[in-house]
């Protein structure tokens, strides 16, 4: 074949720069990917122009898997190419300092553009199947049997293309298309006619196909993809450099142009191996070329310098000089070659492939581009290339997202920005919706990264860093880790302006006064920086009106509903930035700057001396201090359990004396701490937030880290008068909460547990007799009889007794009969006053009274339910206790008909408040709610084992719901069931009629109350924040109806566990809409099928047991009534630990039978269903 032209060169051939022809190479017209149009993307499946699925890039078939087994080799095998391994080793002499290779008399170039760290030339790797390798023969076989390395083969092959162009070229065809796999080849009168490229590419391919092909070398599993990968790779890159050193990249650029048009020809392939392996060999000859190209570069300007200087001297040597520019000119021709050399490839390759339908090939362009970039930037650093990276960050996929990022960060950290600027102002917003909004987590961890350094170049608007910044708050904490360290510069900046506006760091510190080392209380630089921290925070919140059982999600905009407790987004955040702001680790100097006094700043703000400006700047608002006590509670959260965990961890290589040191700085720190917390009540106990939070903190001794450490009587007693204090000024849950929680864990420690006993008494005794004070026994069942202000003290004071009936026992303070001066029969105690202010729930004959005195009503009636729920299951667990130990004197028969005419009294008062109120209403949903704890927490009665000797006689305790009550029960049910229909816009199955059933009419009875009105504008567009309001209401509300729902529906359920209600016809009702509901109503219904199994295997294995004895059997007829009781799953309180019964275990679900059950109690109701991220293609 001729060297100078390629054959075929007409009149429409067009000449490039250097006044040589060149043929354009003919594509496939079969190809659907030849077209210059754009191709659009939408979400429909990845496949190939044959109709084969795209396969991600860790996707391995398992006839893949398969194949790979029966290609390893066997033992015999792998010993003998260890020994040819071995005997091609070569000893390696002591090398002398290093030298270029050579290359047929020429050096190759290993420098490096200037700036740009290049990677290792790849080591000489072994395909899997030697045998395979050797027998393909040709170049393949010198590239990964022969042992030689690149650059030797290199020089071989480029010996044999000075004897034979031909030839050699079609080696390189037939090397790339076993490395796709084919088995297929080429000719050399097939190179030589370049007009027939498609049609051999077509049947080549044909054959291929024909072969039916699972997988192909480049995507085969573990390392061995990676391995073959850098070895073509690697093979080209030496290659292309070979050529540039020999000369034939210049003086022969037909080698290339037939290369390029195989290749590329290939590259536009249907067939997704051919495809691949083309483009990834495109891609390094470009690489390659860009490493020549800038080499050039380099060595014109160095030239161009050296020409300066000789020029300079005082005796220049003018045909040094003329020497110096001739290189220089010829450099300059090999770069006018080179520069249309790689903007053909560009055109004919990437131009196509960064948009193919495989990810992996559009991965492979984006990480090429990010080389050619940083390694030819006189080219590729450009508009016109930059943005193509920013048009893929809307690819489809993530992993090619998170490559564009990772190619980004690699430019972003050059000083030299370039047209950098120009590409961010475009393409600014789409990353930030990348880091704020992208499906993928590992994609916005690193879209922050990328910002993070656009923030440190100054590319960043505030609008932007502050979008940003609020993802500290985001519900993942790999995103919270993540955003730490922006968010803690950009915090940094707002430190350091507010020094200046002061007058600067050494004019503070001239004036900041001289401090102690535990003197934390005056005014330090330190200060500054957690204002800086609160007010950032603080402006960050944008929720700070939202319940604080709900979350905004920061993708949607949607709202979630907690429903357990958890630690403040403040915490949460606090805990993330621990690592990166050094002044969150001294919470001792944290904790002064909360207790330090500013109002003698206030009283000077006439001083302009840098002390007092610095005082009155560090002056906190109400919601600062809110932040900085949530920030001080992770704050010590965090320093102590890393200091016990640095004690106890198993890794730990402290020595003994450090050890101990560390346990004596922890013990003082706890004392310190104890000291702190009544410190902080009396500044912060006014305000129930601030209190909460500040009793949160002392939940840091409850972390079993920390249990150990000793705690000093006379503090602590201290503490917990604090505490009862808040327990008693504060009627709010938020405080109560933590109150309860301090008073369960005070109990919890052996040397303290009597002082603890002892101010649990004496709260017990404040409370009941406050609730003496508000009784008056004439009129305490009448519903409207009572002012607004002591019903309003009234239902505080309840809520105090169910707060503290959860952590201690009852039974003493509210059977106590001084609350009962008069003596009254009706009344003999404060349990009996409680239980008749159930009876409020029922509207009165007289005036209705407004609505809100109406709502104060029906909350004392649900607090005082509760409370007298609590009273019944302690009385409960006492019964249990005395049945199993045999105490007699606790079950006698007069204690029993006591306990059944109070339990009667409490379900007559609950089952008449439900007859007179409406199902829909929130009292009869509470109430309903009580019934059915009731009746299912004395079911375990049914299967104690009762010391023998004691009376049976505290079976009457048990019995089932009356038909009356079941289908009150049954009504609430399906109000809440369409209540949340209604708000869901969810459609109900209509009730079936069955004639056989003749209760089913009842029970489908749904007779709503006050039906909202259905023509809420929900479509409303303008974005005012009333009407975001309006629709963050009925969010919430739809979110607390189906709370409502499934936490009713999950009672329901332990009732029929319990067997206390009609088992068949109670499932068909609740199960009658499990598919219409949502996600998390039916996970609560799947509980049925669990425990219809574990019901199963019960029977199964009770089977050729001896049946028990008469006490476990039907109950004794009572001469009150049959009332059953259960247990809720929430009290642990009263369960029974040593009850050795099979059944009861099961049913109160302590053994679970091996039986994987679903965690839904604890789950989030999410309302905003997660939408699948829609990108947009290029």
């Amino acid at each position: 074949m001729a060297s100078s032209s390629p054959p075929g060169a007409n009149a429409s051939t067009n000449l490039r720069a250097s006044g040589r022809v060149r043929k354009q190479p003919e594509t496939y017209t079969s190809s659907p990917f030849a077209s210059s149009g754009k191709r659009k993307r939408g979400n429909e499946e990845d496949v190939d122009g044959d109709g084969a699925r795209g396969m991600p890039e860790d996707y391995v078939s398992e006839e893949s898997e398969e194949d790979a087994e029966e290609d390893e080799p066997d033992e015999e095998e792998l010993l003998e190419q260890k020994k040819r391994a071995r005997k091609a080793k070569a000893p390696a002499p002591k090398r002398p300092a290093q030298k270029k290779p050579k290359m047929n008399g020429a050096s190759l170039p290993i420098r490096s553009a200037s700036g740009i760290t290049r990677k290792r030339a790849p080591k000489k790797t072994m395909v899997a199947n030697l045998e395979d390798a050797q027998a393909a023969g040709g170049l393949y076989a010198q590239v990964f049997a022969s042992g030689d390395t690149f650059q030797d083969t290199a020089g071989k092959w480029l010996k044999r293309f000075d004897e034979h162009e031909s030839a050699a070229l079609a080696e390189i065809v037939n090397f790339v298309l076993k490395c796709a796999g084919s088995n297929g080849g080429v000719s050399e009168h097939d190179v030589e006619d370049p007009d027939g490229v498609t049609n051999k590419l077509d049947d080549l391919r044909e054959e291929y196909q024909a072969s039916k092909p699972t997988d192909y070398p480049l995507i085969a599993k573990g390392k061995a993809a990676t391995s073959f990968r850098n070895s073509v790779t690697g093979f080209f890159d030496v290659l292309i450099k070979a050529m540039a050193v020999k000369g034939d990249l210049y003086a022969n650029s037909a080698c290339m142009d037939n290369v390029q048009i195989w290749v590329s020809t290939m590259s536009s392939a249907p067939n997704r191996s051919f495809r691949h392996t083309a483009t990834v060999v495109s891609l390094s000859i470009m690489t390659a070329l860009c490493e020549v190209a800038q080499e050039n570069v380099e060595s014109i300007a160095k030239s161009r310098l050296q020409a300066e200087t000789e020029r300079k001297k005082a005796s220049a040597n003018k045909a040094r000089v003329k020497q110096i520019e001739e290189g220089g000119k010829d450099k300059a021709e090999y770069l006018e070659i080179i520069e249309p050399q790689l903007k053909d490839w560009f055109d004919c390759v990437f131009i196509h492939r960064y948009r193919d339908i495989d990810p992996i090939i559009r991965r492979d362009c984006m990480i090429a581009l990010g080389d050619w970039i940083l390694t030819f930037p006189d080219v590729f650093s450009n508009g016109q290339h930059l943005r193509y990276l920013g048009w893929v960050l809307s690819d489809s996929n993530p992993a090619t997202r998170g490559e564009v990022l990772k190619q980004l960060h690699r430019l972003y950290k050059l000083k030299n920005m370039g047209d950098l600027k120009t590409f961010t102002e475009k393409f600014r917003a789409r990353m930030v919706e990348i880091a704020t909004t992208d499906a993928e987590t590992s994609v916005r961890v690193s879209g922050i990264g990328l910002l993070d350094l656009l923030r440190e170049n100054g590319l960043l608007e505030p609008d932007d860093v502050d979008t940003v910044g609020r993802l500290v708050f985001d519900t993942d904490l790999k995103v919270r880790k993540a955003v730490a360290g922006f968010f803690s510069a950009s915090t940094e900046e707002l430190y350091n302006s507010k020094i200046d506006a002061i007058g600067g760091l050494e004019n503070i510190e001239e004036v900041l006064p001289d401090v102690g080392e535990d003197n934390y209380e005056t005014p330090r630089l330190e200060w500054l920086m957690f204002k800086s921290l609160a007010e950032t925070l603080q402006n960050y919140d944008t929720d700070e009106n939202l319940p604080s059982q709900f979350e905004r999600s920061r993708s949607d905009g949607g709202l979630t509903l907690h429903l357990g407790g958890g630690e403040s987004r403040f915490s949460l955040a606090c805990e993330v930035l621990y690592d990166h702001v050094e002044d969150l680790k001294n919470w001792q100097l944290l904790a002064g700057y909360l207790l330090f006094d500013h109002s003698s700043s206030r009283a000077s703000k006439a001083a302009e001396d840098p002390l007092s400006q610095l005082k009155r700047e560090c002056e906190l608002s109400e919601k600062e201090e809110m932040v900085l006590l949530e920030m001080l509670n992770a704050s010590v959260r965090r320093t102590l359990t890393d200091a016990a965990d640095r004690i106890a961890g198993p890794k730990s290589k402290l020595k003994q004396r450090d050890k101990e040191k560390l346990e004596v700085d922890q013990e003082e720190a706890a004392r310190h701490l104890a000291n702190l917390v009544p410190k902080l009540l009396r500044k912060f106990g006014d305000v129930s937030n601030t209190a909460a939070a500040v009793l949160r903190i002392e939940t840091v001794f409850s972390l079993p880290a920390l249990k150990e450490l000793r705690q000093d009587s006379l503090n602590y007693s201290a503490l917990l008068d604090d505490v009862r204090k808040q327990f008693m000024s504060h009627s709010t849950n938020e405080v109560l909460a933590p109150a309860s929680d301090a008073i369960l864990r005070a109990k919890s420690y052996g040397e303290l547990d009597e002082i603890a006993e002892e101010k649990v008494a004496a709260l017990w005794e404040d409370v009941i007799n406050n609730l003496a004070e508000l009784l008056t026994p004439t009129t305490i069942t009448v519903r409207g009889a009572t002012s607004f202000e002591e019903l309003t003290a009234l239902s505080n004071n309840l809520l105090r007794i169910v707060r503290l009936s959860a952590v201690s026992d009852c039974i003493p303070p509210l059977e106590d009969s001084s609350v009962a001066p008069n003596k009254n029969d009706k009344y003999n105690g404060a349990i009996d006053y409680i239980i008749a202010l159930v009876q409020r729930a029922k509207p009165a004959s007289g005036p209705a009274p407004d609505r809100d005195e109406a709502a104060l009503e029906d909350e004392v009636a649900a607090r005082a339910a509760e409370a007298a729920l609590f009273y019944c299951r302690w009385k409960l667990k006492s019964t249990i206790t005395a049945v199993i130990t045999g105490d007699s004197a606790a079950v006698t028969i007069d204690e029993l008909e006591v306990l059944a005419t109070r339990r009667d009294t409490y379900v007559e008062a609950l089952d008449a408040a439900l007859q007179a109120r409406k199902p829909g209403e929130n009292i009869s949903v509470h109430l309903t709610g009580c019934v059915l704890d009731l009746y299912s927490s004395a079911s375990i009665l049914k299967d104690v084992q009762a010391k023998p000797g004691v009376s049976d006689d505290y079976t009457v305790l048990a019995m089932d719901l009356t038909p009356e009550l079941q289908k009150s029960i049954m009504q609430v049910f399906a109000a809440a069931e369409k209540n949340f229909a209604k708000l869901s816009g969810k459609k109900l199955e209509d009730a079936l009629v069955d004639d056989a059933d003749a209760e089913q009419d009842a029970i489908d009875e749904d007779p709503m109350s006050d039906p909202e009105s259905d023509d809420e504008d929900d479509d409303e567009p303008t974005q005012t924040q009333a009407s975001q309001q309006r629709r963050d209401d009925k969010l919430m509300e739809t979110l607390l109806a189906e709370q409502t729902l499934c936490a009713l529906t999950g009672k329901i359920i332990h009732a029929v566990f319990a067997e206390v209600v009609d088992d068949v016809m109670v499932r068909k009702r609740i199960e009658r809409n499990k598919a219409k509901l949502g996600h998390n109503f039916k996970k609560v219904l799947a509980w049925l099928d669990i425990g219809e199994m574990q019901k199963k295997k019960a029977k199964a294995t009770a089977k050729g047991r001896p049946k028990k004895a008469a006490v476990n059997g039907k109950a004794k007829t009572d001469f009150k009534s049959n009332a059953i009781v259960a247990e809720d799953e929430v009290d642990d309180e009263i369960e029974d630990a040593d009850a050795e019964d099979v059944r009861a275990l099961r049913r109160r679900e302590l053994i679970d039978d091996n039986e994987l059950e679903p965690d839904v109690e604890e789950e989030a109701v999410d309302g905003a269903e997660a939408e699948v991220e829609s990108v947009l293609g290029d």
